[in-house]
């Protein structure tokens, strides 16, 4: 399908961009060419789409459900057991839901960790944007679990069908929920079928003593030793490492994931070492995390509190830009996930947003890209388009009624 935006602001100038086949291919003034589809952006900022490096799509069906706890007991106590009750169809509309809160406030890709991840898949597909996800991976040091886990991991790789949108990961969970020997086993299925993996690391300093005590090592050298720093890894958190573990992360090419707003409210005690990671030249990614930990899904949010936790953290003020972060959620460098461009320029994959001129948080504009991140907020998005296709206009997305609905049923016949 062709698309062409007519009159969109770039860098302060008004062009058209033209947009075929999920792709923008020119960019220029006064472009006219048969088009099925004409959008007006005149009074309106085109700029990329964000990019959501680690969540729990499914978790939309918790939010609020259990807050102000510390991350053990909120996990063993609350989510674990209210997640037991989740049925295939709750988990897809409550990916669906997710992708409604992400579209609406300027998101179009995520890289997603959940169980019965067909379902969310589907509810992907179903709702257009772009998505990584695979089988969730825990064994909690059971043999027998183990066992099943891997069958039913194999299952799920070979009857997935792979689209453009929607890349294949394997969600090993964490080093606290998985054996060495099952590490082991993810590293070797990740290279022989060439699939990343994504995993929590180091989020809290009882899983740093935690793994010393059972291993006598930390966690990132544990990653090492079972071979999953050989892959293409994505580690969210990172939060309690050394500077040896920050070495081995640069030195084997691991995409680091910052989830500040998730990381304060659990108060995880440690912040993201932001300095040393860009010292090492290591890519980063932001995230939300989940709604049961957020509770939001709104990147804006999370780039807001990424910049001013850094800044507060180390006293100084010119740490973590705005251009920096704005980098870092549009995915700049991720390499890692083919499917993701972070530029509004010919060649680049179509996923933008229309922003309006007049919204009050982007007025003045003496620098857009410090009201996005300082001001800024995901009702500020009027259009999303995801691959080429519109996905939100006029801040209306396809059947959000719907869902809306479907969530509120789903959760009071759930917990009540």
């Amino acid at each position: 399908m062709d698309l062409l935006i007519k009159n969109a602001v770039i860098n302060n100038l008004t062009t058209d961009v033209l947009i075929s086949d999920g792709r923008i291919i020119k960019i220029a003034q006064n472009i006219n060419v048969p088009s099925k589809t004409l959008i007006d952006a005149a009074g309106k900022y085109i700029v990329p789409s964000l990019k959501n490096g680690h969540t729990h799509s499914g978790m939309t069906l918790l939010r609020g459900y259990a807050d102000d706890m510390k991350l053990q007991p909120w996990l063993e106590e609350k989510i674990w057991p209210a997640e037991a009750k989740l049925t295939p169809d709750a988990i897809y509309w409550g990916t669906r839901a997710a992708a409604l809160e992400m579209i609406k406030s300027g998101t179009t890709f995520c890289n997603d960790m959940y169980f019965n991840f067909e379902m969310s898949q589907k509810a992907y597909i179903d709702s257009g944007i772009k998505s990584a996800s695979g089988p969730a991976l825990f064994d909690f040091f059971d043999p027998v679990k183990a066992k099943d886990m891997k069958i039913n991991c194999n299952s799920a790789i070979e009857n997935t069908d792979i689209s453009q949108n929607n890349s294949l990961s394997l969600a090993a969970h964490s080093i606290y929920t998985l054996s060495r020997e099952s590490l082991e086993w993810i590293a070797d299925l990740a290279t022989s079928k060439k699939i990343p993996v994504h995993i929590h690391l180091s989020e809290t300093e009882k899983e740093v003593a935690e793994c010393i005590t059972r291993y006598g090592i930390r966690p990132a050298e544990l990653l090492r030793e079972t071979g999953l720093l050989d892959i293409n890894l994505i580690a969210a958190h990172t939060i309690w490492l050394d500077d040896y573990e920050i070495d081995l992360l640069a030195e084997h090419n691991v995409t680091v994931v910052h989830n500040p707003v998730s990381n304060m409210k659990i108060a995880t005690g440690g912040v993201f070492p932001y300095s040393k990671f860009k010292e090492r030249g290591i890519r980063m990614m932001l995230g939300t995390d989940g709604c049961s930990s957020n509770n939001s899904l709104d990147m804006f949010e999370d780039m807001k509190v990424a910049a001013l936790l850094q800044k507060f953290h180390t006293n100084d003020p010119e740490i973590m830009k705005a251009e920096e972060i704005f980098n870092t959620a549009a995915g700049t460098d991720t390499s890692i996930f083919p499917q993701l461009s972070s530029q509004i320029k010919e060649g680049a994959h179509a996923d933008c947003l229309l922003l309006n001129q007049n919204t009050p948080e982007l007025v003045p504009s003496h620098h857009l890209i410090s009201n996005l991140v300082y001001s800024a907020n995901g009702s500020c998005v009027d259009t999303v388009i995801c691959n080429g296709k519109i996905l939100m206009e006029h801040r209306r997305v396809k059947d959000e009624e719907e869902i809306i609905e479907r969530i509120r049923s789903i959760s009071e016949e759930l917990y009540g």
